[in-house]
């Protein structure tokens, strides 16, 4: 049953709902600029570099990561011009073939935007998390950076983090709904729409964030009249972008000028060049559950994802929701031979599980997943999703639990789908959620930051998404991603069984 504390499900909002703005964002930067230490390191203790990739990284380095992505090994190229981005020695252009830096070969999010605008000057050089969202309220912010730097604030509270966001990241630039997005690692974004909240005008449309401009274009469009997509992610070794449909079920696999690659359909076990052409597709209808996938994320020569068989309103007694991985070659073009189970999602209450929207591989090498709740193809609600801690253990990810708890106590079981993590030695890993804080004294609707190790509010960092902490916004945070600003040690790889 729906939660009966907040709002019902949330299904697309009749028009009505989609007119009015909402009070407490006006301006470009929502909450207070940040005090102290804020340019030493991360409000998780991160203390990454703003300075370049080293363009030393030799054939034997890549080597030793143990990629799989290719004969030859992982292609760190960052060599390249530099731009400055004023005072931080910000590096956003690469030469060559393959774009990895070494923190990006096993996953992790791309290089670090370097925006002109004025507004966002004072986040250069910073740790700085990316954050999608559904605006219910007409046309709002849904894309938003927010200044993770700085000494840890109080634990449990609402950090008045500064947030920013470019006056045309708003839910008319973008359509409607929006969730996935994803860095190439010369730091522009890509963003997929989405209907898993709410409607979207623009179904098949691929948005870019231009990482010096910060205006938002069309890098593509796909064969999609209605469902729209899952999430989407950059593979630095082969420079393509994945991005799920929910209307075919099947990844794409697209160039950097936005043409189709590949597609692979997990529930057909097939690949295709080019275009897929399925017949009756599109036909504005979501694809069938135990084919459709969700979350999708390259790591050590293999694309991970995520297949949505059973959601809150829809238990299925024979299937759970699943993790799967396939290897690919140095296109990045996936093999479906190599097709292979990784994890079966454990039930909520031993009834059922919610479905996995995002992964993240994290800095010891272990994988963090991330569920949504939803009822139906696109109604959503909250407090039925967890985020989970996999190891991989001779070869297989064994699930440890749900180590990293997104909100609660009052309302547990709060993950909203979004999650990644940093690379400091004492990092944090950072969930998108619901009811962080439920009037406690706060309203608190965004995201947390949890120290590695795990833990719950009790030790965690909580922002609120749009500065405003009086009104609930249940079922309203999306994705999260973390630029790595300079060059860091790369995880180690998974343990060789």
């Amino acid at each position: 049953m729906p939660d009966p504390i907040c709002s019902a499900a949330r299904a697309d909002p009749s028009p009505a709902e989609s007119v009015s703005g909402e009070a407490g964002e006006s301006g470009l930067s929502v909450g207070e600029p940040s005090t102290g230490a804020a340019d030493s390191g991360s409000a998780t203790g991160s203390a990454t570099s703003a300075n370049t990739a080293s363009a030393s990284a030799t054939a034997t380095d890549a080597d030793s990561g143990g990629s799989a992505a290719s004969a030859e090994g992982p292609k760190f190229d960052v060599g390249g011009d530099t731009a400055t981005g004023g005072e931080t020695g910000v590096d956003t252009e690469y030469d060559g073939p393959g774009s990895c830096r070494q923190s990006e070969e096993y996953g992790a999010a791309g290089g670090y935007p370097a925006f002109d605008d004025p507004g966002y000057a004072d986040y250069l050089g910073k740790q700085v998390l990316f954050m999608t969202s559904y605006a219910y309220q007409g046309n709002e912010y849904e894309l938003r950076a927010i200044d993770v730097s700085g000494d840890p604030p109080p634990p449990n509270v609402n950090y008045q983090a500064p947030i920013w966001s470019h006056p045309t990241w708003t839910s008319q630039t973008f359509g409607g709904g929006i969730f996935g997005l994803t860095l190439d690692s010369y730091g522009n974004i890509y963003i997929a729409p989405s209907r898993v909240y709410g409607t979207t005008s623009t179904p098949g449309t691929i948005y870019k964030v231009d990482k010096d401009t910060a205006l938002v274009s069309v890098f593509a469009t796909l064969p999609n009249t209605g469902p729209a997509f899952g999430n989407i992610n950059y593979d630095c070794n082969s420079e393509t972008i994945r991005v799920v449909s929910h209307e075919d079920c099947r990844i794409y696999q697209l160039d950097m000028g936005g043409d189709v690659v590949s597609t692979f359909s997990h529930g057909l076990g097939d690949v295709t060049i080019g275009d897929a052409n399925d017949p009756g597709e599109p036909d504005g209808l979501f694809c069938p559950l135990g084919q459709r996938m969700w979350a999708v994320q390259s790591h050590d020569g293999r694309i991970y994802y995520s297949v949505w068989w059973e959601d809150s309103g829809r238990p299925n007694g024979a299937e759970a929701n699943e993790i799967w991985s396939v290897a690919f070659d140095e296109n990045g073009i996936p093999d479906p031979a190599t097709d292979q189970l990784e994890a079966t999602m454990p039930a909520l209450l031993g009834t059922h599980s919610n479905p996995v929207s995002d992964l993240s591989f994290a800095a010891t090498g272990w994988m963090l997943v991330s569920e949504r709740t939803m009822y139906a193809d696109n109604s959503t609600s909250a407090h039925q999703s967890l985020t989970y801690e996999l190891q991989q253990v001779n070869g297989t990810w064994d699930n440890v639990g749900s180590t990293y708890l997104v909100g609660g106590p009052e309302i547990p079981n709060n993950a909203a789908g979004g999650v990644d993590h940093d690379f400091a030695a004492d990092g944090y890993v950072w969930m998108t959620g619901d009811a962080l804080d439920f009037y406690s004294p706060d309203v608190v609707y965004g995201v947390q930051g949890t120290p590695y190790g795990g833990g719950g509010v009790e030790i965690s960092t909580l922002i609120d998404h749009d500065g405003e902490v009086t009104q609930q916004d249940k079922t309203a945070q999306g994705d999260c991603e973390i630029p790595i600003p300079g060059d860091v040690e790369p995880p180690p790889p998974p343990p060789e069984g």
